[in-house]
């Protein structure tokens, strides 16, 4: 350890951080505040969001002296000196974190003590430190953990005592083992998840029963957001586990919201079997049901309703019989306090097709609105809605029958909000309305290239001279603007002109979406697929290039190469839950499509 009057002994200028004697002097302070402030600045410009700045390592020892000897907040001082290893688990430090972990184990010896400190707080922190114990610490930190586990009074201290040790051990089966046993619940289940992080499926069922019976426990921590240094954080540990057993998802979603649902963490289990699991809608609904009325902060019942709502997005193929059951969850929030949660319980009452939401609030929010008027058909609704500018699942949802009778609202819509996405689809449900083309037409000779181009491939669709789209897609296709190429297939046949503007961006050196966009403008303008499919066949992949790539093909409609069949039988059958990571542009909606499509290419193989 280092003293306060060796801060000097550092050239904490040279990595920008000349402040840093000051922060650390001030944690020696009497006054909370000011002890509050200086680890507020050493958080925010050392250890950063998981980083580890050199800063933070070069504080180490100073930090070490503080932990012992200051008055407040040696807690958090010492959360610091385990973040200084890295945030995450061994396999992901940088090289700052291990030259921090490095310094943390030749300062243990000094921190050891504070296992036995009077401050719960402190001693879970110092057990957290502990993780970091290497060489000559290495059997001081074991000897030292293995008493909290045997003796300390708080079980959370116990519990992460009990993960820091099968952390250090080579081999930790025979204590985890031992630890089924212990007259604490989070002991426990901090056991079960430990050993079956290690186990392959199907799980043992004697541990997952553990984990199920005592993981509500509120001392098992499982927060969100929280990362336990050198393990990583327990909820992500905890969802690779499940990710892979969605009657396990079930089985401890179902245990843990009956314990009261702690930290959200059995409801956070229900989310993912409904956002993971194709065909568990129904399950879903009844655990999030069960749980919602638990939540007593805003976030938490916004988080339920959320993922209510999700579970009857129509392009799921979510069970119909679970919308009376989320409607009827949803109801009493529909006027929460908190705005937020009052607009997610309505759009639940709104994909729910329930007419309820008239009648519970004055003025429904617009999304639940347009969910509500794509699910009934009320004309009076439904033109409310698209007088007012809303209507984005209203609009998604019409049939040329549908929208019919809505005519003179979707011109009036378009003449007020003239979009590119709206003009496509008035263009796809095909109602040639003379109005409604020939405000297309005026649209042709805006100053916006988007909306001009759009007005006048739209216009061509219905009949209209084609040339005008003709000359601005040429135009927009020399100067390389790809975003075009969709538009140039909406055009079908009248676009051959185009055909030599297109074929360049089938190459290989162009983005995969942009040669889809060009395999199915060059499919829909000759109507023969033979150039198009190598490319499609090429870019099948689980990313968004890819997804289109399928959907094109299904609608082609031929079959793919022998060598890709066992690629389709997989997606068909594909559960969220078995992708190894979650990609933020991923949907419920993508994968249900991405299994359709799949299902149905394989249909025609035979």
């Amino acid at each position: 350890m280092r003293t306060p009057e060796e801060l000097d002994l550092v050239d904490w200028a040279a990595w920008a951080t000349a402040e840093a004697p000051e922060w650390i002097r001030a944690l020696y302070a009497e006054d909370a505040a000011v002890v509050d402030d200086a680890l507020r600045q050493l958080f925010h410009h050392a250890l950063h969001q998981g980083s580890v700045y050199p800063t933070a390592v070069a504080a180490v020892p100073y930090l070490a002296h503080a932990a012992v000897h200051g008055v407040h907040r040696r807690g958090d001082v010492l959360a610091f000196l385990a973040g200084t290893g890295g945030a995450e688990e061994v396999v992901h430090q940088s090289e700052q974190a291990v030259r921090g972990a490095a310094l943390v184990a030749e300062e243990l010896p000094f921190l050891l003590p504070l296992l036995g400190d009077a401050d719960a707080e402190v001693r879970r922190q110092a057990v957290r430190v502990a993780r970091w114990a290497a060489g000559q610490s290495l059997p001081l930190a074991v000897a030292a953990l293995e008493d909290r586990l045997r003796e300390d009074p708080s079980p959370v201290v116990r519990a992460e005592a009990l993960t820091v040790l099968s952390h250090l051990e080579a081999d930790p089966v025979g204590r985890l083992r031992a630890a089924l046993d212990d007259p604490a619940p989070a002991v426990r289940a901090t056991a079960a998840l430990g050993l079956l992080s290690g186990a392959e499926l199907p799980y043992p069922e004697e541990w997952l029963d553990v984990l199920v019976a005592d993981g509500g426990d509120p001392a098992f921590r499982v927060v969100q957001g929280e990362w336990f240094p050198g393990v990583g954080s327990t909820e992500d540990r905890l969802q690779r586990l499940l990710n892979a057993d969605p009657e396990a998802t079930r089985a401890v979603a179902a245990a843990w919201v009956a314990a009261g649902d702690h930290d959200g963490r059995g409801s956070g289990c229900a989310l993912r079997l409904a956002r993971y699991w194709m065909g568990r809608e129904a399950e879903a609904v009844a655990l999030l049901a069960a749980a919602l009325p638990l939540q007593r902060e805003g976030r938490g019942r916004w988080r339920v309703l959320d993922c209510l709502a999700d579970c009857l997005d129509p392009g799921t193929g979510a069970v119909v019989a679970t919308a009376a059951a989320a409607a009827s969850a949803a109801l009493p929030h529909v006027d929460d306090p908190e705005q937020w949660v009052a607009e997610a319980a309505q759009l639940v009452l709104g994909r729910a097709g329930d007419r309820r939401l008239l009648t519970a609030v004055p003025a429904p929010a617009p999304a639940a609105l347009d969910a509500l008027a794509a699910r009934t058909d009320d004309l009076d609704l439904r033109r409310q809605v698209l007088r007012d500018g809303l209507g984005r699942e209203l609009l998604d949802s019409l049939t040329p029958a549908d929208a019919a009778p809505l005519l003179p609202e979707l011109t009036a819509r378009l003449r007020r909000f003239p979009r590119a996405q709206l003009i496509h689809r008035l263009a796809e449900i095909g109602i040639a309305d003379p109005e409604l083309v020939a405000l297309m037409a005026y649209l042709t000779w805006s100053t916006e290239r988007v909306l001009s181009r759009a007005a006048a491939v739209a216009a061509a669709r219905f009949g209209a001279d084609p040339q005008l789209a003709l000359r601005l897609l040429t135009e927009q296709l020399e100067r390389g603007e790809q975003g075009c190429l969709t538009e140039t297939a909406l055009l079908g046949p009248v676009g051959a002109p185009l055909l030599p503007l297109v074929e360049p961006y089938l190459a290989a050196e162009h983005h995969p979406q942009t040669r889809v966009d060009a395999a199915e403008a060059l499919w829909r303008i000759t109507g023969d697929p033979a150039r198009a499919l190598p490319v499609l066949h090429d870019l099948l992949a689980l990313d968004p290039p890819g997804l289109r790539a399928l959907s094109l093909l299904r609608r082609i409609g031929r079959p793919v190469p022998e060598a890709q069949r066992s690629l389709l039988e997989w997606w068909s059958t594909l559960e969220p839950g078995e992708l190894a990571e979650e990609d933020p542009w991923w949907s419920r909606r993508d994968h249900a499509r991405l299994r359709a499509d799949a299902g149905l290419l394989l249909a025609r193989q035979s």
